[in-house]
């Protein structure tokens, strides 16, 4: 008998140990492709800047300025997401005791931020361009230049979709929402030039100055609905809001587990920063007769994280055990 329980004892080490190199491959693995996303998309975000500035005032488009202007901003959120996802994976050290994993919600909301301002820059830009009369566009290569840079940037769009999806990566995902609102204005920018195109070519009438101050100011408020959702997931995970879905998860679990070992009452605390979660559970067990070993709380451990169906490397996970329902 005490030879079976060194067997699987020494069983359940290899098990966990296995486990445990899983889930750090897996972290390394996603850790590479989301700085190689992130990368590309601060490369790319630098090469449409200096051609949507340079474009934008051969051609005497304000949009093409502005979306130009945008990717210059983009190209420093781009760096400081990979900084900041070069952190949040990193051990918790004596400065940071809970380790990095806020900086990623901190990050996604400064940068929400920044295009919520540059969306208002490009509507009051639009505005005054209306005020003073609008102006002239020059359609013969804009034309061309917007719909090149249109399909880049959906390009790349759709390329960190897919890899904020696969990653669950929050940094990555607002990184895609950048490249969607340059999707938008660039289709825009389309959208004017071809009816100025097809209606008045030679921009006779007065009208057709003002349909791409116009433009933009109709898209920017539009834009400034998705960085604004960003900005409130994102505060939320800040003042730590629980998640409802975790938080009823949380709950059945731990419905399950008291019934299977009788604890008398329990209690749990939920939330969520980027793309990790913290989650503490006390567990009422009043019964002086029934000792729970260390061995079975981490018993107890395992089965939480293996109810909840979340990587470990994603879980700060703590479970502790009281006879004094103060500590609930």
């Amino acid at each position: 008998m005490q030879f079976n329980n060194i067997k699987n004892n020494y069983g359940k080490k290899i098990r966990d140990k296995k486990s445990q190199d899983i889930d750090s491959s897996l972290q390394n693995k996603n850790h590479k492709q989301e700085q190689f996303a992130l990368k590309i998309s601060m490369y790319c975000a630098c090469l449409l800047a200096f051609l949507g500035i340079g474009f934008g005032l051969v051609l005497k488009s304000s949009t093409l300025v502005f979306d130009g202007i945008v990717c210059f901003v983009s190209v420093a959120l781009g760096f400081l997401s990979v900084v900041t996802s070069r952190y949040i994976y990193k051990e918790d050290d004596d400065i940071f005791q809970y380790g990095y994993v806020r900086f990623e919600p901190m990050v996604n909301l400064f940068k929400s931020l920044v295009l919520v301002v540059v969306c208002i820059y490009a509507f009051t830009s639009g505005l005054r361009d209306i005020i003073h009369g609008g102006y002239t566009l020059e359609i013969g290569g804009a034309v061309i230049y917007t719909l090149c840079a249109f399909i880049i940037s959906f390009a790349l769009y759709r390329y960190t979709s897919f890899y904020a999806k696969m990653l669950d990566s929050d940094l990555v995902a607002v990184d895609s929402t950048e490249w969607w609102i340059d999707c938008i204005m660039y289709l825009g920018g389309i959208i004017a030039f071809g009816i100025i195109f097809i209606f008045d070519s030679k921009q006779e009438y007065a009208i057709s100055h003002y349909i791409d101050p116009s433009l933009l100011m109709i898209l920017s408020i539009f834009l400034a609905i998705t960085p604004i959702k960003i900005m409130i997931v994102n505060f939320k995970d800040l003042v730590m809001v629980a998640p409802k879905t975790l938080d009823n998860k949380i709950t059945e679990i731990m419905e399950k587990i008291s019934n299977e070992y009788g604890f008398q009452d329990y209690d749990t605390h939920v939330a969520k920063s980027g793309r990790f979660f913290m989650i503490e559970v006390n567990i009422l067990n009043t019964n002086k007769n029934d000792k729970i070993s260390i061995g079975e709380i981490d018993v107890i451990r395992d089965k939480i994280e293996k109810y909840l169906d979340i990587p470990s490397y994603k879980i700060w996970l703590s479970v502790n055990i009281t006879a004094n329902p103060k500590w609930l």
